[in-house]
């Protein structure tokens, strides 16, 4: 796994006391209470009925259907090929033994800084006080992330002839971060102008490549392009 997960991933259970073989049991002992002290999934009953999505512009879910995933922790599988989606409105990573098993039987992953998954080509970190992040681009010092949230709108009946009824919604939120490797992040503004201003001491840097490159830091393939180009730039700092 490339730098951002080592960026991230910060071992909590060793020491210079322990020794090795403690510091493996206590890892597989960890990786048993995943999903012994996990809480069960986020209730989205009250927001959400699955059995009848037309009844919906949109889900709480990144992706609707439970894909096939694998489970790290600190950069060691600790469960292959499971059932996993991540869950935008409760911000966590649900997880079915079996892509048959029923979504009632699903568990959430525990929030921690050592645990990622892997849901088919998107991986997703855990950073503490921000929670879950997708990555988009994983440089040697600089990384892009994108949040993911949704924001839930209620039905609304026509009141009059002059009105239109329209189904609950969800509207997806994304918010992009840079993350670099001293653990520093700069969340990015919506707008263009506040992103470049965003970067501070480094907004000439940035505005000069963009307008050199014509590109849109509204649009994530640009996005990426500067990120992998500053990742490029030695000593570059956030």
């Amino acid at each position: 796994m490339k730098k951002i997960i080592t960026n991230i991933l910060i071992v909590v259970y060793f020491s210079c006391s322990i020794s090795f073989v403690q510091a493996q049991n206590r890892k597989t002992q960890f990786a048993t209470e995943l999903f012994v002290y996990s809480a069960d999934v986020y209730d989205t009953r009250n927001l959400y009925d699955p059995a009848t999505p037309e009844n919906y512009d949109g889900t709480p879910y990144y992706v609707n259907d439970f894909l096939l995933g694998n489970v790290y922790l600190e950069n060691e599988m600790i469960l292959s090929n499971g059932a996993l989606r991540y869950n935008a409105v409760a911000d966590e990573i649900e997880y079915k033994e079996s892509l048959n098993d029923d979504d009632e039987s699903a568990k959430a992953l525990v929030k921690s800084k050592e645990i990622y998954a892997k849901i088919m080509n998107d991986t997703f970190v855990f950073i503490p006080s921000q929670g879950y992040f997708l990555v988009i681009f994983d440089g040697t010092n600089l990384s892009l992330l994108k949040k993911v949230t949704k924001r839930y709108f209620p039905p609304k009946k026509a009141q009059n002839n002059y009105e239109r009824s329209t189904l609950a919604r969800f509207e997806d939120r994304l918010i992009y971060t840079m993350y670099s490797k001293n653990g520093k992040t700069l969340e990015l503004p919506r707008s263009k102008n506040k992103k470049l201003k965003a970067f501070s001491s480094n907004e000439k840097i940035v505005k000069n490549y963009t307008k050199e490159h014509n590109l849109d830091l509204n649009n994530e393939k640009d996005l990426k392009k500067l990120t992998l180009y500053l990742d490029k730039i030695e000593d570059f700092s956030l």
